[in-house]
């Protein structure tokens, strides 16, 4: 039942998402971009894990080429199609260490990996199809980050990085799903309950 939920939200949002036109993306995702710098715990953090945006997701390029060159250990996920696992690996130049991965995403070419441990990692940039306002998160199924998360710090902060039209009252959840501990969006920063109870709720 939760998993038929799920579907349908992910196909809604992913349309609401697509229609939004490349102009309008670019402009908003600079709002999110700035919300996301004024944050301490952004400003402050060493080592953050972005992800690189695919199709009509938040544009995460300019974040991640803003983050190298101050100076942040800056990370992108590599995926392994077998193990359905994921691995961090810093990047130093977009434009030489990128290659066309899985899903046709891009991501470390395999020359270029410089693997991070997930244990120090300060920051998991989420991304995602929806989310609410109480932490939920709606993935693309694969449960990548899922898995990736178990290996991080309980001190590990999770941010979701959306468009305002991906914003419900509610997220359908199983027993598993990991709540995020605040959303990013081109209009405000909501710090979700999750924020408040800590890393203990891991």
């Amino acid at each position: 039942m939760v998993n038929e939920k799920k579907k349908a939200l992910r196909k809604k949002i992913q349309a609401l998402r697509d229609g939004v036109s490349t102009e309008e993306r670019d402009a908003l995702s600079a709002r999110v971009a700035d919300n996301l710098w004024s944050l301490p715990e952004f400003e402050s953090a060493r080592s953050i894990l972005f992800f690189i945006s695919f199709r009509s997701e938040v544009n995460t390029v300019p974040m991640i080429e803003r983050s190298i060159a101050g100076g942040k250990i800056t990370c992108l996920p590599c995926t392994d199609m077998k193990s359905r696992g994921m691995i961090a690996s810093q990047v130093l130049d977009l434009g030489k260490d990128l290659v066309l991965g899985n899903y046709d995403i891009m991501e470390p070419r395999q020359e270029a990996i410089r693997p991070v441990a997930a244990e120090r990692i300060d920051i998991v940039l989420m991304p995602g199809v929806a989310f609410d306002e109480g932490g939920g998160r709606l993935g693309y199924g694969g449960g990548y980050y899922d898995r990736f998360l178990e290996k991080c710090r309980p001190d590990c902060r999770l941010i979701a990085l959306a468009f305002e039209l991906q914003l419900v009252d509610e997220v359908p959840r199983a027993e598993h799903d990991r709540l995020i501990h605040t959303i990013v969006t081109e209009r405000r920063i909501i710090a979700c309950p999750v924020s408040a109870i800590g890393p203990d709720q891991f």
